[in-house]
Formats: structure tokens, C-alpha cells, sequence
């Protein structure tokens, strides 16, 4: 039963009908959905034709066509390389977040809801033509009363509810894929669901981009060739947000129409992506080509902090150790440092593991690594980490992504320079930071306080335990790896076993019977009664309950 069916039915139909169109039928009708398409487009739709070479273009349709909620969610598997296959991930990097543009009218009444003005007295002027419109929103020039030129953000109409709509289809759609398909289950679909609902709802959510883009402006501030708009929280709400105006041309276009050698840019551009992950550890997550601007002045402007990474000191010293472990080239300290940044199940195998990360590093110890994709060699790792079942924390995935736009960025702009040179001194900067004396006298203090709280509570756990023993209530739990494996082996040998002997005794029984029978007196009260009948079918009987009870254990 569809919890949110008859609440959404023309969304649900919309939704069919284009993944239908797109040749999705087969899905549909394992899922039992294909009873909401319309009779025509069931007669005119081939369910068992999935296609599988164009499934990734397939997919990238339909995201397009079902609009703003479905276009976030393909941008958002095109970071998730470590559970998607490539062939999806790179039908989903093509989508693109232009679409047309609403009207100025309903510009106009959003604006004036949110800053309870009208709008020529909260701005000296406002352009009625978008500069660029997204999914989520669109970007008007204005400038403000004191004659600040600013770019103001507008949320699209109703699109908060239209994404709550969508969002309770897609948990509906993942959960009845994931009883269905193990593919689904393999590719944890209803998580993946999970973490994108939380992430557009941040997006939607303006005043988070405004903090976000605050803290950024502070931490960016020592770079010269790297800017972030100033944001204005008066004229800013959770539906708009203004800030800076600034004079630049993307930097897709600009790579597609002019390109050029930018050593110094650069240089510092990745300087300042180090920076925000390694010593800051809050990072643009989402640096793709549309979110940068270059200006004549050949500065570099970052946009939209609507998606961001946050790392705490004990992850960017994982991720760290986890790096020096790569360029060292050793597999089993690679794969120890996979584990402190991931959910690893309890049955992982350490050592085959340990094998599919030698053989990936040994991709990349034919060149030097200077030379290699630092992005690429940890995505590599991290998308078999996934065949193991080896969960990587999302903010990882994220960096990872970040990570590899970057480094093409960087590439473009300066094909010679390497991100993994310039990591270095922040590396070492660590390095010393954790053994620098105020830091462990920091860390001390922190465990000193959390040993504390254990001694406190110590003895009054250790008298509950004694009080247990004492009442013969304590119990002990004992759990070896594999034990059920072997349980169950043992199992099946002594069912089988037991299935022998009581053939055996069956057998002999009947012959001890018919021997009887051939050489007894015959004049015996017992004789004359029909005990080779009764005998053989009591025994049958219990023969048959004996093999029942055996296949029934399903251990033979």
C-alpha cells in the first residue's frame, strides 16, 4: 500500500507515465505500478524491454523531465561514484540546472512577502530579466537604496511544497524497489533517498546558504585570487538571499570559449580548497564549473554554499593518515585507514580487501604520484570499498567529489601543477600540530574529563554486577566469527549420520521380522498375529517423521 497514493495521485501519475515513456515498464510492473498508467500508454509501453545500454540516459531523461526535486537528485548520485555504477554516475554529471525562467510577477510578490515592502522601496532598482535561473531558484541584479549593486536570489513559487511532494514519492518508490530488486537493496537506495532529503531541504532552506556563505567570506579572506560574495542578512530570508553583485564570466564558458594557461590562479585556488578542508574542515562541496566565476581581474569567485562539507580535527587527521598511507603504496595500511572513515560490517574480509587495494594501487604506482589524480586514486579505492559492503561516511564521498572537480579545474587552468604537492606543507602542518605540546595537553584534558565520568560511574556499575552474581542472574554472551557457518555444517553431518543409522535400524528390523517369521514356531500366539504388517508400519512411520524432521531443518 502507497502511503501518500491518493495524496499525490496526479504526481504519481506523472511520474509513471514518464518513466514508462522512458522505458522503465518492466520496473513498473514487478513493482506493481503499471496499473496507474492510462490504458493507451500500457498498450503502447513494453514492459520487458529495459535496454540496459541506454539505462544511464534513460535515467538522465526522466530526472530532467520530472523536474527540480528529480534534477537535485541526479546531481547528487553523480557524487555518490562509490555506490553507482559509471555508466549512471556520468549520464548524471551531464544534467544541467538550467531550466526557464518564472515569471517577474511572481518575483516581485515573494520578494515584497519577505521584506514586507514593496519592492521600489527596498531597492533602487530591480531587473524584471533573470541573470540565470536554476531548479531551486533564479538570480535578479538590483541595487540596493545606498546604490550597491547585489545579485538577488528568489526561491521558485510553492517549491518547498512541490519538493515535500516529490520526496514523499521517491520514499515510497525506493522502499518498494528495495522489496523487489536486490540491486536496490545492493545500491541501499532508501538510504540514498534519506540523505538527499536532508540535503534539498537544506538547499531550499536560504538562511542555511547565508550562513553558510558568511563563514566562508571570514575563512577566505586571506586569499587574494579567491573571493566570496559578501552576503546582506537585512534583505535576506529563508526564500531570498542578496549579496554581492559580481562582474564574471563562468567559468564553464570561459574554459569552453577562451581557456588559457592561469599558473598563479591556479596555485591559489587549490591553496584555498586545502585550506578549507584541511585546517578549516568546512569545504565548498559542490565546486562544479557553474558555481565559479572568473573576473578580469583574474580572481576566482566561488558561488552557492548551498551544499557544504564539514569535517571535525579526528576526521581531516584520518583523512590525512589515510593519504600518506596511499602515497606510501602500502594495501594493508590503506585499507586499515579505509576503515576509520567508513561502516564496516563485521564479516568484511580484511585480506581479500587488503588484495583489491593492492591491485588499484598498483595502477598507480606505474607513474609518479605527483602525476596521478588524487581525486580519481581515492574514488578508485572508495568505489571498491562499496563491492565489500564497506560504507564511506557521506561527508567523505562528498570531499572525494569536490576533490576530483577541483583537481580538473586546477588542470585546466595549469596543466603542470599538482594538488598532491601543494597538500604536502598542509600535511606536515598537521603532522606538527599533533604533536605540538598544547595540543596534547588539550587531548589529555579531554580524556582526562571523559576518565573521570567512567571512574564516577565505575562503582555503582561494578556493584550492580556483583549483585548479579551474586543472584545467579548474570549471563555471558561469548560470539566467534563464522560460528553459525560451522554450526551449521555440523548440523547437516549429524543429520546425516542420523539419517543412516535409521536406515539401518529400519532394516534390520525388517529382517530380524522376516527371519522370524520364515523360522519361528509357527503355533506362537505372536506369529499368528500380523506383526511383520504392524511393525513395518509403526516403523515406517517413524521412518518417515525422522527424514521429515530432517529436510524440514533445511540442513541435509
Amino acid at each position: 500500500m502507497l502511503s501518500t497514493g491518493l495524496k499525490h495521485a496526479n504526481r504519481y501519475r506523472r511520474i509513471v507515465t514518464v518513466l514508462a515513456r522512458h522505458g522503465f515498464g518492466y520496473i513498473l510492473q514487478e513493482v506493481g505500478l503499471f496499473h496507474v498508467l492510462s490504458l493507451p500508454k500500457r498498450l503502447s509501453t513494453n514492459p520487458k524491454d529495459p535496454n540496459y545500454r541506454l539505462i544511464g540516459e534513460r535515467i538522465r531523461n526522466v530526472m530532467e523531465e520530472l523536474g527540480p526535486t528529480f534534477i537535485k537528485l541526479g546531481q547528487m548520485i553523480s557524487t555518490r561514484q562509490d555506490l553507482f555504477p559509471y555508466y549512471i554516475v556520468d549520464e548524471m554529471q551531464k544534467l544541467q540546472d538550467d531550466v526557464p525562467s518564472f515569471e517577474y510577477s511572481e518575483v516581485k510578490k515573494i520578494v515584497e512577502q519577505e521584506l514586507q515592502a514593496p519592492i521600489h522601496e527596498a531597492f533602487a532598482s530591480f531587473s524584471e530579466e533573470p541573470l540565470a535561473a536554476a531548479s531551486i531558484g533564479q538570480v535578479h541584479k538590483a541595487q540596493l537604496p545606498d546604490g550597491t549593486t547585489v545579485a538577488v536570489k528568489v526561491s521558485r513559487p510553492n517549491i518547498k511544497a512541490t519538493i515535500e511532494k516529490d520526496l514523499d514519492i521517491l520514499h515510497d518508490l525506493t522502499r518498494l524497489l528495495s522489496q523487489r530488486f536486490y540491486w536496490a537493496r545492493h545500491y541501499r537506495l532508501e538510504d540514498v533517498a534519506d540523505e538527499f532529503a536532508e540535503a534539498i531541504r537544506n538547499e531550499v532552506d536560504y538562511t542555511l546558504e547565508l550562513r553558510n556563505t558568511e563563514k566562508m567570506y571570514v575563512n577566505m579572506r586571506k586569499f587574494d585570487r579567491v573571493s566570496i560574495p559578501n552576503v546582506y542578512p537585512l534583505y535576506s530570508t529563508g526564500k531570498m538571499i542578496t549579496m554581492s553583485f559580481i562582474d564574471g564570466v563562468k567559468y564553464k564558458h570561459w574554459r569552453d570559449e577562451q581557456g588559457g594557461n592561469h599558473p598563479k590562479l591556479a596555485r591559489e585556488l587549490a591553496d584555498a580548497f586545502l585550506h578549507q578542508v584541511l585546517m578549516d574542515g568546512f569545504f565548498h562541496s559542490d565546486p562544479h564549473p557553474g558555481n565559479l566565476l572568473l573576473t578580469a581581474e583574474d580572481q576566482a569567485c566561488l558561488l552557492d554554499f548551498g551544499q557544504v562539507g564539514r569535517l571535525n580535527r579526528s576526521m581531516r587527521n584520518d583523512f590525512i593518515n589515510y593519504v600518506i598511507a596511499m602515497t606510501k603504496g602500502d594495501p594493508e595500511e590503506v585499507a586499515r585507514m579505509v576503515y576509520n572513515l567508513a561502516d564496516v560490517p563485521e564479516d568484511v574480509d580484511s585480506e581479500e580487501f587488503a588484495d583489491e587495494v593492492e591491485h588499484l594501487l598498483d595502477k598507480y604506482y606505474q607513474r609518479p604520484f605527483e602525476e596521478v589524480r588524487i581525486g580519481e586514486a581515492i574514488n578508485d579505492i572508495f568505489a571498491a570499498s562499496q563491492r565489500f559492503q564497506i560504507r564511506i561516511y557521506k561527508e567523505y564521498t562528498l570531499l572525494a567529489k569536490a576533490v576530483i572537480t577541483i583537481e580538473s579545474i586546477i588542470s585546466d587552468l595549469d596543466p603542470e601543477l599538482s594538488i598532491v604537492e601543494i597538500a604536502e606543507p598542509y600535511g606536515k602542518l598537521l603532522a606538527r600540530e599533533r604533536i605540538n605540546p598544547k595540543t596534547w595537553s588539550k587531548y589529555w584534558l579531554k580524556e582526562a574529563k571523559q576518565q573521570r565520568d567512567t571512574l564516577l560511574v565505575l562503582p555503582h556499575s561494578l556493584k550492580t554486577a556483583l549483585n548479579k552474581v551474586n543472584d545467579d542472574e548474570l549471563s555471558i554472551g561469548i560470539r566467534v566469527p563464522k560460528l553459525n557457518i560451522f554450526l551449521n555444517k555440523l548440523d547437516r553431518i549429524s543429520n546425516r549420520i542420523s539419517f543412516s543409522l535409521t536406515l539401518l535400524a529400519f532394516s534390520i528390523i525388517m529382517v530380524g521380522l522376516i527371519v522370524g517369521s520364515t523360522f519361528g514356531d509357527s503355533s506362537s500366539f505372536l506369529v499368528q498375529l500380523p506383526v511383520i504388517e504392524i511393525s513395518f508400519i509403526i516403523s515406517f512411520f517413524m521412518f518417515c517423521l525422522i527424514i521429515f524432521s530432517i529436510f524440514r531443518s533445511g540442513r541435509f
